[in-house]
């Protein structure tokens, strides 16, 4: 797995990878490439696009946001990119990955990730 983290503050970035590279180890996604974009965001909170290379992704986080949502969104742009390595979702995806996203975040909490 590799994570390249542009954008943002450094305790931003430094938070974003903890949170990617938690979300890959406990969802068991394996070996990708993660671009993650930190920046204000004006049309969402997060974005998750696949990437011209295989097995990489493309992610936008909008840092205007409180640390629990960042963490949040973060999470949920990774149950997206579960969802594209297994093939499994339903619909566009959105219902389970807004189901999982604040539970993921809390998880990383009490085990003491951030």
């Amino acid at each position: 797995m590799k994570i390249k983290t542009k954008g943002g503050t450094k305790y931003e970035r430094q938070i974003a990878e903890a949170t990617a590279k938690w979300c890959v180890e406990h969802l068991g996604i394996g070996d990708i490439l993660i671009f993650l974009q930190i920046k204000n965001y004006d049309d969402c909170w997060g974005s998750c696009v696949e990437g011209s290379v295989e097995n990489s992704y493309r992610i936008t986080v909008a840092n205007q946001q409180s640390l629990r949502d960042f963490v949040a969104t973060i999470t949920h742009e990774m149950v997206h990119v579960m969802q594209w390595e297994t093939g499994k979702w339903s619909g566009d995806g959105e219902s389970e990955a807004k189901h999982w996203q604040y539970k993921l975040a809390d998880k990383l909490w009490k085990a003491d990730v951030l």
